[in-house]
């Protein structure tokens, strides 16, 4: 998430040429028109296969679309994301075009701790992998051992507004490509420290770089805590997560799947309120859905030919409590946990099965 000076934004993306995909800009008086029903039926078909199992497959997402499941990107300021994002659109052919099979053949996500994640923050990353897991389903999550800032060698400075410490994200990134596991899908790193990807720029939330398939993001504004206390003197190594609030454990597992969401080849979403939605602020962040439309829950049940009730009631599972321990604070969740209800109610409904195996491309 790129910021610039006292400004926030959305992630930025690096593919190849470093392309910044998303950017903090002055809204011009731009109003938002919400996408159709036909617009939104339409970026969920696909037109390069006409068999008859393709079109069942279609019709199970058709469905959801049409359903009340699912609502209306929610536009409340000027400085919205989407305000300033209308066209840029990625339909599921759009996406099929541009994914990257030699993915389809990797076996798992890797999170890369950085830092410090001793205490509280092993238990942070304990039910990140439990979340991402059941997010992803059917990819095995794992947890790397953490890597120290001094072995990466990352440029480390102090913010002239907040007085903390920050990791320049570029150092890592440089890291990760050459670290990268060769089975993985993606390689996420995540930090409790706050970042910054140049000198010109007050902070990044997270950096990535589609092509070699990692990114690293930091969790340190996502805490209540940040903006209140005083910045923590000991500021590299030992710098390490405080308490795991329910606030924060939602938050980081939204942006956690939101950024690998990306890794799958799936760009920001305009259709709906989505997990994909961009965001230019904290505020738009958390007034953004946890569950993926029906567009681009096509897309990653393209990638990963998983069930889509069985992914739904593994979701349920975490959110009410099964699939992690007694300490997990999951008051934040509740809500999520009554939309899954609903949505494996209307699968059962419809007596849908969507396990469809490894389909030929």
């Amino acid at each position: 998430m790129l910021v610039n000076m006292a400004r926030s934004s959305h992630p930025m993306l690096l593919d190849g040429s470093w392309l910044l995909l998303m950017m903090d800009t002055e809204c011009d008086g731009i109003v938002f028109r919400k996408r159709s029903k036909a617009s939104k039926l339409m970026a969920l078909r696909d037109t390069s296969k006409t068999s008859r199992h393709y079109r069942i497959i279609e019709s199970i997402f058709v469905s959801m679309c049409n359903s009340k499941l699912f609502n209306d990107i929610d536009v409340q300021d000027e400085n919205d994301w989407i305000v300033n994002h209308q066209s840029d659109e990625q339909t599921f052919n759009d996406w099929c075009k541009s994914y990257n099979v030699v993915k389809s053949n990797k076996s798992r996500i890797c999170i890369q701790p950085i830092g410090d994640f001793s205490g509280p923050g092993q238990k942070l990353l304990s039910w990140l992998q439990s979340y991402c897991s059941a997010y992803y389903f059917g990819i095995k999550v794992a947890i790397l051992p953490p890597i120290s800032i001094t072995k990466i060698g990352c440029k480390c400075r102090i913010n002239s507004e907040t007085r903390r410490c920050q990791l320049r994200a570029t150092d890592i990134i440089d890291h990760l490509k050459l670290t990268r596991k060769p089975h993985a899908i993606c390689t996420v790193a995540v930090t409790m420290l706050d970042l910054y990807p140049k000198e010109s720029w007050n902070f990044v939330f997270g950096l990535a770089s589609l092509t070699y398939g990692v990114g690293v993001f930091s969790f340190a504004r996502y805490t209540d805590t940040f903006y209140r206390t005083p910045p923590n003197k000991d500021t590299t190594d030992n710098y390490t997560c405080a308490e795991v609030t329910a606030k924060l454990l939602w938050r980081a597992c939204k942006v956690m799947t939101h950024e690998i969401g990306h890794m799958f080849g799936i760009k920001h979403c305009v259709y709906h309120n989505c997990a994909m939605n961009g965001s230019n602020h904290l505020a738009e962040s958390d007034r953004r859905a946890p569950s993926l439309c029906p567009i681009c829950l096509r897309k990653l049940q393209e990638a990963l030919k998983f069930d889509l009730a069985d992914r739904y009631g593994t979701l349920l599972k975490f959110c009410e409590g099964s699939l992690t321990d007694s300490q997990t604070p999951l008051s934040e969740f509740a809500e999520y946990g009554e939309w899954l209800k609903k949505a494996v109610s209307f699968l059962e409904s419809k007596q849908y099965k969507t396990q469809v195996g490894r389909r030929p491309r």
